[in-house]
């Protein structure tokens, strides 16, 4: 009695909580997603709140997360409200949902709800028929011929194959990096995708076996017989149409290391919303972010809304000026023998013979924020704003060293990120433009630092957006008065309008 009464005040309280999201998520025009969990072979206690901010990262999604009972423990009373939902995704591998459960989730997908499966899911249930017909494929469980074919992708023919020769449902060679190559570049999920890129260390699943019915494939990776694998092209990316319903299918995204890589959360985010929608917003990912030569990674904590990707309205809210206008307060000079001096509202730099280089910099320290200034310096002087700085008496006697968003007049290097002090140097390596620094005149600066992400624009020409894991997080921001040769100069660089919007 004690256990009836302890799972249905759970379900109680969770669906009360549930109902206040999707009430906010109405509001906001988020698609509402129902992540489920609690039983599989993975961790899904450390992958769960990973495939969460990757969704919620992007913007478009609303996440709750449903735990089932644990293993060996009763699901009769397991029963979600699916019709709440536009999206279903599972990250659950084990015990088969009850009946009166199975006939809510079977009537949700083919009346046209979403279904997302995710790496492991594919393995559940391989007793449950609408169940395999939804993803089309799946491995292990007792899987067979018996089950359905194998789909393969055939290099010397340019198709795909189904093979209904003998032989188990299910298998993985070592955890490696592999190439993701697309087949159907013209199918939302993957359109504006690279044609191949690369997935971080993942488990590439091979000999899967199912009814493969109204089943597409979108993208295969190869299984290398070097590394324990089939020697087949294996489907990774797969769409299904189940009655009204639309079920993306992704074999990625084994354990933490693999949900890293930007080949799982990018198409785990267009995936999603080609499920619940049949559409996909999100921007086109080009092939210098998701790279075909070697795997590209980032924090799903440090996903990010779309809405952070354009350039700041530095005439918005929520802006906060840096500089009074009148003198230095809450500001101190490190390293070097320049001068600064106020001037009619504006900060003054001046070189000094001799000199390495030197740094206004802020008391406080900043992680995610907005940065905006004008700029105007003489010409032939280098100069530049430190963003996320530290000057500390253990590294190089307190040497300012950190990113440093690159001040030069035209043709030169500005709005690019040079690593100050750290013998790194560029960190953004290619340098396309070269002329957004108009000389002579007052030029506006924006620079954006989220996460491990820095954006930058002069005079509203989008420069650098780089992905950094090595600089700093935090620190403060500097500006820089580059050292110059002997018998040159003196030379000034001047600032104004200096002002700052924290990002939470």
């Amino acid at each position: 009695m004690f256990a009836f009464f302890r799972i249905s005040l759970f379900l109680v309280l969770t669906t009360s909580s549930l109902l206040i999201t999707q009430l906010q998520a109405e509001q906001d025009g988020k698609i509402m997603a129902l992540l489920i969990d609690g039983q599989n072979n993975h961790n899904w206690r450390v992958t769960t709140p990973l495939i969460q901010q990757t969704l919620e990262g992007c913007g478009r999604f609303d996440v709750d997360v449903l735990t089932s009972p644990a293993k060996g423990e009763s699901l009769d009373d397991f029963n979600p409200d699916f019709s709440k939902y536009d999206v279903v995704v599972s990250n659950y591998n084990g015990q088969l949902w009850n009946d009166e459960t199975q006939r809510a989730f079977e009537a949700f997908v083919s009346g046209g709800g979403g279904f997302v499966s995710v790496h492991a899911a594919d393995n559940s249930f391989p007793q449950w028929r609408a169940y395999n017909r939804m993803i089309g494929l799946g491995g292990w469980g007792g899987r067979s011929e018996k089950d359905g074919p194998y789909v393969r992708w055939k290099d010397g023919e340019k198709r795909f194959t189904r093979d209904l020769s003998p032989g188990r449902g299910g298998t993985h060679g070592k955890r490696v990096p592999f190439l993701v190559v697309v087949r159907d570049s013209d199918h939302p999920i993957t359109k504006g995708l690279p044609s191949t890129f690369m997935q971080t260390a993942d488990e590439l699943y091979g000999k899967l076996r199912g009814p493969a019915e109204n089943m597409h494939v979108l993208a295969t990776g190869f299984s290398a017989p070097a590394t324990g694998g089939t020697g087949e092209h294996e489907p990774l990316l797969m769409t299904i149409q189940f009655g009204e319903g639309r079920v993306f299918h992704t074999t990625l995204g084994h354990d933490d290391q693999a949900m890293q890589g930007l080949a799982f959360q990018f198409t785990l985010q267009r995936g999603t919303e080609w499920a619940a929608t049949g559409t996909v917003t999100q921007p086109e990912v080009t092939g210098e972010t998701l790279t075909s030569d070697q795997p590209a990674v980032r924090d799903p904590a440090g996903v990010v809304p779309a809405e952070l990707t354009a350039i700041p309205d530095v005439m918005g809210k929520g802006w906060k000026r840096l500089f009074n206008g009148s003198d230095f307060s809450g500001w101190s000079q490190k390293n070097g023998t320049a001068t600064y001096r106020v001037e009619n509202g504006t900060i003054v730099g001046k070189t000094a013979q001799g000199s390495p280089n030197s740094f206004m910099c802020t008391n406080r320290e900043y992680e995610n924020f907005e940065l905006t200034f004008e700029v105007k310096d003489d010409p032939g002087l280098n100069s530049g704003v430190q963003i996320r700085s530290l000057s500390k008496t253990d590294f190089k006697n307190g040497r300012v060293h950190g990113p440093q968003v690159e001040i030069e007049n035209s043709p030169g290097e500005s709005g690019y990120i040079y690593s100050e002090g750290t013998g790194r140097g560029w960190i953004t390596k290619p340098q396309p433009v070269k002329d957004a620094y108009q000389n002579g005149e007052w030029n506006r600066f924006v620079i954006r630092a989220y996460g491990d992400r820095i954006q930058t624009w002069v005079n509203g020409k989008p420069i650098a957006d780089i992905r950094d894991t090595e600089s700093s997080r935090k620190g403060f921001i500097g500006l820089q008065v580059h050292g110059i040769k002997r018998d040159t100069g003196p030379f000034e660089v001047r600032w104004r309008d200096i002002r700052i919007r924290e990002l939470q």
